[in-house]
C-alpha cells in the first residue's frame, strides 16, 4: 500500500480514492465528505495546523538534505557555478560526453521534485473541503489560508512546468472530483491559469485587513513564511506574477507586456523593499546538518569552488593588484579566502583550466609544491581549500530564511521589463543599480550577522578561513562603483543589456536558486544564442533542456502519459523558450 500510494500521490489522496470506487458514482463526493469530513468533529485551529504544515513542506521554502544534494551537484556544474580540479579526467573530454540526467543525481531529481510538489498540493483539496463546510458566517474569516495556500501552489506550480513543461495540474489530487487519473496540462495552460488566479488573490488581499476572529488570530500565528502580513502575501503575488510574466516574453509578448503593465500602472506592491524577502529560516537547529540544506553544502562543497568567470569576468577580480575600488564588493562575502587568505577562482572543465590555474597561482609566487597540490586537488576543501570557496560564514549562517523570492530579483525582472516594454516608463538604470545595492546589503547582512562557529550547536564546517567576515565597504565607496556599473550598463545595447542583467541574477542568486538561474538561461538562449552559456558553463555537459518525467508514470498513469511520451526526454526545450531544439 505505501507503494501504491507514492505512484499515485500526485493524482489523489488513495485512501480516499479506494473508498470513492466502492461506494461508486453516485453522490461519491457526499459521501467523502461524510466518512473523512464532518465538521463537527474538527476544531477551528485546524485550519492553522494544516497551514503550518503546508508551509513546513520540504523543497518548498525549507530545503530537504537529498535532493539538494543533487541540486548542488548537477547544477553547479551545469551552470558553471562551481567546480573542482580534475584535470586528468574532465579538462580534455569531448563536448557533450556527459548527460547529467543519466547521472546519480540526474535520476534523483527528477523523481524527487514532481513527487514533492504533489505531496505538497494535496493538502489543496483538503482545505476546500473544509472551508466549503463552514457557514455563510464563518467562511470569510478562514478564506485568508485558502488565498495564501493558492500563492503557494502558484510558487510550486510555475516551478514544476518550468522543470519538466506539460504536468498534471488542473485534475491533480483530485480524488473528492473522482479525478483518479490526471491529465497532463499544457504549460501554456498552466502559466495562463496561474497568472489569472493569482491576479485574483492579489486584488482580494488589497487592503485586506485581518480581525479579532479566531480563524485571524490563528492565522498570525501559522503563518511561519510571512508571520501574518496580508501585504507580504500580496507582495509575493504579484512578484510571482512578474517572474512568470517575463518568463512568457518570448513565446507571448503581449501576455507579458499587459501582465506587467497592470502591475507597474497600477502600483501594485511587490516584493521590492529590504524586508520583503519572502523566506523561510530554518529552526530545526538539532537536525539542521543531518536533514537540511547546511548538510548538503558541507557534503558538496568539493563542488563549491569560486568560478574563476564570475570571479574575474563578472565581479572584475583579476589578482594580485587589482584596484578594489573596482572589484564587486559581494565578492568577499559569497567567497571566502583560500588558506592563504588570497582570492583564487577556478575555471569550468575545459582545455584550459589547468594553465590558467597555474597562471594564477604563480601570479601570488606560491611554491611549487602549493601550486602542484592545487592543480592536482591534492588538498581538503574544508580544511585547507587551495582556492576561494563559497564563504561559509555566508552560506552557513543558520539564522537566514532560504529565499525563494528577494527584492533584487523583482528589480532585476523590472529592469528587463523597462528594456523590452519602454512604453511602460520603467527606468531600467535605476532597477538595475536598486537591486545590485540591496543584494550588496543582503551579502553583508547574511555574513556580518553570522555568531555561529566550528564550536556552535549546529556548528560551521572546519576550518573558518581568516578574513571571512570582512568589513563592509563605506557607503562612497559602494556608490561610486554601482555608479560605474550603471554607466558601463547604460552604455550597452539592448541584448548585451539583458546578458548584464542576467549576469546579475547568476551572481545574486549563484547556489541559492538554481531553478531560477536554469529557466532564465533557457529562456534567453534563443535570442543570445546558446554561446553565451559557454562563457561560463562548460562545454563537457550535454545542456539539458527539461527534465524526464518519474520513471513510473508511464505504467501508473499510461492512458494519459501517452500525450507527452513523445517530450518524455532532457533536450526538448519547453514552451515559453520559443525554440524547437536547442
Amino acid at each position: 500500500m505505501n507503494k501504491l500510494r507514492i505512484k499515485f500521490r500526485y493524482r489523489a489522496i488513495i485512501l480516499f480514492g479506494l473508498i470513492g470506487l466502492l461506494l461508486g458514482s453516485t453522490s461519491c463526493q457526499d459521501q467523502l465528505k461524510d466518512n473523512f469530513y464532518n465538521p463537527d468533529r474538527q476544531t477551528k485551529p485546524d485550519f492553522a495546523m494544516l497551514f503550518t504544515g503546508v508551509l513546513q513542506s520540504t523543497e518548498l521554502f525549507r530545503m530537504e538534505y537529498g535532493p539538494q544534494y543533487h541540486q548542488i551537484r548537477a547544477f553547479n556544474r551545469l551552470l558553471g557555478l562551481g567546480t573542482f580540479p580534475d584535470g586528468n579526467n574532465w579538462d580534455n573530454a569531448p563536448d557533450g560526453s556527459s548527460m547529467l540526467w543519466t547521472t546519480w543525481s540526474g535520476v534523483t531529481l527528477r523523481e524527487t521534485q514532481f513527487n514533492k510538489a504533489y505531496d505538497f498540493n494535496k493538502n489543496v483539496p483538503i482545505l476546500n473541503l473544509m472551508i466549503n463546510g463552514l457557514s455563510a458566517e464563518e467562511k470569510p474569516n478562514y478564506e485568508i489560508y485558502v488565498n495564501c495556500v493558492n500563492i503557494v501552489k502558484a510558487f510550486i506550480f510555475q516551478r514544476l512546468t518550468d522543470i519538466y513543461d506539460d504536468v498534471p495540474f488542473s485534475e491533480a489530487n483530485g480524488a473528492y472530483q473522482q479525478k483518479f487519473f490526471a491529465k497532463y496540462d499544457s504549460q501554456q495552460y498552466i502559466y495562463h491559469t496561474l497568472l489569472d488566479e493569482l491576479k485574483t488573490i492579489s486584488t482580494t488581499l488589497h487592503g485586506y485587513q485581518l480581525n479579532s476572529s479566531l480563524a485571524h488570530s490563528q492565522f498570525k500565528n501559522a503563518d511561519i513564511l510571512n508571520n501574518g502580513d496580508v501585504t507580504k502575501w500580496e507582495k509575493f503575488a504579484n512578484s510571482l506574477r512578474l517572474r512568470m510574466a517575463l518568463r512568457l516574453e518570448v513565446v507571448e509578448p503581449e501576455v507579458s507586456k499587459a501582465v506587467i503593465a497592470d502591475i507597474v500602472n497600477n502600483n501594485l506592491p511587490l516584493v521590492s523593499d529590504d524586508n520583503d524577502l519572502i523566506g523561510l529560516a530554518e529552526k530545526d537547529f538539532a537536525h539542521v546538518m543531518e536533514y537540511y540544506w547546511p548538510r548538503a553544502v558541507s557534503e558538496m562543497y568539493y563542488n563549491c569552488t569560486a568560478p574563476r568567470f564570475m570571479m574575474r569576468n563578472l565581479m572584475g577580480y583579476n589578482g594580485p593588484g587589482t584596484d578594489e575600488a573596482t572589484v564587486d564588493p559581494r565578492m568577499k562575502v559569497i567567497f571566502q579566502p583560500n588558506s592563504k587568505g588570497d582570492y583564487i577562482g577556478l575555471d569550468v572543465w575545459n582545455p584550459t583550466q589547468v594553465a590558467e590555474a597555474n597562471a594564477d597561482m604563480q601570479a601570488f609566487n606560491y611554491d611549487a609544491t602549493w601550486v602542484s597540490d592545487a592543480l592536482n586537488w591534492n588538498y581538503d576543501d574544508h580544511l585547507d581549500p587551495h582556492y576561494s570557496m563559497y564563504n561559509k560564514m555566508t552560506y552557513f549562517n543558520y539564522n537566514l530564511k532560504f529565499p525563494a523570492f528577494t527584492p533584487s530579483e523583482t528589480h532585476l525582472i523590472l529592469a528587463e521589463a523597462a528594456i523590452r516594454y519602454p512604453e511602460l516608463g520603467i527606468n531600467a538604470a535605476a532597477e538595475y543599480r536598486k537591486a545590485m545595492q540591496q543584494s550588496i546589503d543582503w551579502y553583508y547582512s547574511m555574513n556580518s550577522s553570522n555568531t555561529f562557529g566550528p564550536t556552535s550547536t549546529p556548528p560551521v564546517p572546519n576550518n573558518i578561513m581568516p578574513n571571512s567576515q570582512p568589513a563592509k565597504p563605506s557607503a562612497s565607496v559602494i556608490n561610486t562603483w554601482l555608479d560605474s556599473k550603471v554607466a558601463d550598463f547604460n552604455a550597452l545595447n539592448a541584448q548585451d543589456k539583458y546578458k548584464a542583467i542576467f549576469y546579475q541574477k547568476y551572481i545574486h542568486l549563484n547556489i541559492f536558486n538554481h531553478w531560477e538561474l536554469w529557466s532564465e538561461h533557457r529562456r534567453l538562449a534563443k535570442e543570445l544564442g546558446t554561446g553565451f552559456i559557454y562563457e561560463h558553463a562548460s562545454k563537457v555537459f550535454t545542456w539539458m533542456e527539461r527534465f524526464y518525467y518519474p520513471s513510473g508514470e508511464a505504467t501508473t498513469n499510461p492512458d494519459n502519459f501517452k500525450a507527452v511520451s513523445t517530450q518524455n526526454d532532457a533536450v526538448t526545450p519547453v514552451w515559453w523558450t520559443g525554440r524547437k531544439n536547442k
